[in-house]
């Protein structure tokens, strides 16, 4: 029994996903060139257009492809470079290790947002709106690196739920959360995205509604642990990713 492993349940998107980000790193299809029609995809794996959108999608989402209405889908210029950066930068290399962070952040944080929905007082919810404004204006590609304004959120999250243990808890790994938060930004859109759920969260914690807070920020942090996992599957290492 010790020689069994747990069975991996992906989509059949994301095997198709898999499939395609091989072909791209064998170089079947070099940077810059477009890929076949969807109709000739879909012949070839044997899948419905639905599901083959589904793998470009996850394919555009992790940098490997531009899909451009009209004209077809189109392999980024050094998408493998930008895999291997993501993943071999800083000390945490593994696809476990940022699963460890992650999983980690989703229990410890969700109880904080729900905590905060119930006692951040109105200094907090200024100091979480001035970080937000901040957040805008950098994604604009003005004033603070959006990484730091994203870790001083959080952390300011757990501030307004006044329990000095658990701030305590989140508050020394502030490097690991920083690294964590930057690996995941170098994706395309991710910012817009973070910031978005940013807002969820603070919605929420305004509006003191604990449920909505937690799910609010468990889903933000479990929409970046989706994003590693399927990088870790496209780089076809589970161990050594980037090494």
């Amino acid at each position: 029994m010790s020689m069994l492993k747990p069975v991996s349940r992906i989509t059949l998107g994301e095997q198709v996903a898999a499939q395609l980000s091989d072909q791209i790193s064998e170089g079947k299809w070099k940077p810059g060139e477009k890929l076949p029609s969807e109709a000739e995809l879909c012949f070839a794996l044997n899948i419905g257009r639905s599901t083959l959108r589904e793998a470009l999608k996850s394919l555009a989402f992790v940098g490997m492809v531009q899909m451009r209405p009209g004209e077809g889908t189109y392999v980024i210029e050094g998408s493998g470079l930008l895999i291997e950066r993501i993943m071999a930068r800083g000390f945490l290399k593994t696809e476990k290790e940022l699963q460890d962070v992650g999983e980690a952040r989703v229990v410890l944080e969700g109880e904080t947002a729900a905590l905060a929905a119930e006692r951040a007082e109105p200094s907090d919810l200024a100091q979480l709106d001035a970080l937000m404004s901040e957040m805008k204006l950098s994604i604009a590609g003005q004033g603070r690196p959006y990484v730091d304004l994203d870790v001083e959120f959080h952390l300011a999250i757990a501030q307004c739920a006044k329990n000095q243990m658990l701030f305590e808890l989140l508050s020394p790994i502030r490097g690991v959360l920083k690294e964590w938060i930057s690996k995941s930004q170098e994706l395309p859109g991710i910012q817009q995205s973070a910031h978005r759920q940013h807002a969820a969260i603070l919605s929420a914690v305004r509006k003191r509604e604990p449920e909505k807070a937690r799910h609010a920020m468990r889903t933000h942090l479990q929409t970046c642990e989706r994003v590693f996992s399927l990088l870790g599957r496209l780089t076809g290492s589970k161990d050594h990713v980037g090494d």
